[in-house]
Parts: C-alpha cells; structure tokens; sequence
C-alpha cells in the first residue's frame, strides 16, 4: 500500500502528533521526514521530504507519500491508492496560481522572524505528494544542493505529463480565498497556522483538530 512520512519540526511536535493521529485511525502507518534546517526557508524538512523515496525502507511498496505537518486527516487516503497510474512519477494536489491572503506565515508572527509568505508557481503543490519510488529521479546530492525553487516547483520532474493529480479536497488550504470553508473535504491544511499557536486564522476545521488525539510515540519503538 502506502506509508505516509510526514513532516517534524522540533518544539512544534504537538502538530506532527495530531496529523499522524489523524492518518493513523485510518490504519495508515507513519512515519517522520528526517529534519534539516535550511536557511530561509519555514520548516526543517523542505529538503528532506524529498529523501522520502529513498529511504522508505519496503520494498515491495511501489509508492510512498510525504504530507507536512499541518495536515488533518477526516478521510482514508489509502483509498487514493487504486486511482494510480504507474507511469506517473508522482501525484499531487495541482493547487491553482493563487496569491496568498498574508505576506507572513503564522509562526514568523509568534517568533517575531518575520517568515514570508512567498508566492510561486505551483505553490503548495508539494505539500502533499505520493511518490513513484521506481520512477523517482533526484539523488541525495541533488536533494542537498539543487535550488529550492527547482525542488518544490517540481522542476525535476520534466514535464507536468509526469505529475498525477489528486483532488483538491485532500489539500484544503484553510483561510485561503479559493478554499472557503466546507464540510465535505478529506483533508484540511492548516497552511496559514493553526491551534497549535497562540492566535491563527479561525476555521470550522479548528474544532476537530482540537478533538483529534496525539500520537503515541512510543509506538514508533514498539
């Protein structure tokens, strides 16, 4: 099937532990992205999510997915699994050219750092992605010393042809102008900040983010 490595970043873990909660009472197993810190950018894995097909350490998984942290899950997105095509070397959600509604994301706000809100083509295409380990192109020195724009416009890819797409309903992007607030998504990406900080941007999804229980690490070493 699939395992989902989702993003980690140090003294934000209670936002890893919802989302892996979230994924985990679907029956999909879990695991962390390695951190890295690069300068500039808003998180310690905006590398290493791309480590992930190889060091997805089963072999008989063909695909393998990476999702940030900020995600919660209300459907099984295991389901996805039957609507891949093999020829595709990876999936993800094609958000439309958007300009964000703020200049500076939440937690540049809380720790006074000023993290920009940059807009870029394919803006958080790479949010989400099920990758195609057979068909998977970049090394680890590429991974560490290719631009950043090359890696998360999804340059490396060639050509959109290569690029599977998943409904936009499994990347919501809460507080976004063209993802106003529904009940029936699958997944809401709390893209602008979430509870998890002292003040965000409010939604309908708050509530079951709150309610969502934290992983047990333990698990992990089990």
């Amino acid at each position: 099937m699939i395992d989902f490595f989702v993003g980690y970043t140090p003294g934000r873990e209670i936002a890893n532990r919802k989302c892996r909660q979230s994924l985990e009472q679907f029956g999909v197993a879990t695991h962390d992205v390695p951190h890295y810190w690069v300068p500039k950018t808003n998180n310690p894995f905006a590398r290493t999510r791309y480590l992930v097909p190889l060091i997805d350490y089963k072999p008989d998984h063909k695909w393998v997915a990476f999702v940030d942290d900020d995600f919660l899950f209300f459907k099984n997105p295991l389901s996805l699994y039957k609507t891949l095509d093999d020829s595709k070397m990876l999936y993800c959600c094609k958000q439309p050219e958007y300009v964000s509604v703020t200049t500076v994301k939440m937690a540049g706000k809380e720790k006074r750092k000023g993290w920009r809100n940059v807009n870029y083509p394919r803006k958080n295409w790479s949010s989400l992605m099920i990758f195609n380990k057979e068909k998977f192109p970049l090394t680890i020195k590429e991974i560490f010393h290719s631009p950043m724009s090359y890696l998360h416009q999804l340059e490396w890819t060639g050509s959109e042809e290569n690029i599977g797409s998943i409904p936009l309903e499994w990347n919501w992007l809460v507080g976004e102008e063209h993802c106003p607030d529904r009940e029936d998504i699958n997944a809401a990406h709390f893209t602008l900040g979430g509870p998890w900080y002292k003040e965000w941007p409010k939604s309908v999804y708050d509530k079951p983010w709150l309610e969502m229980e934290e992983y047990d690490y333990s698990k992990d070493f089990a």
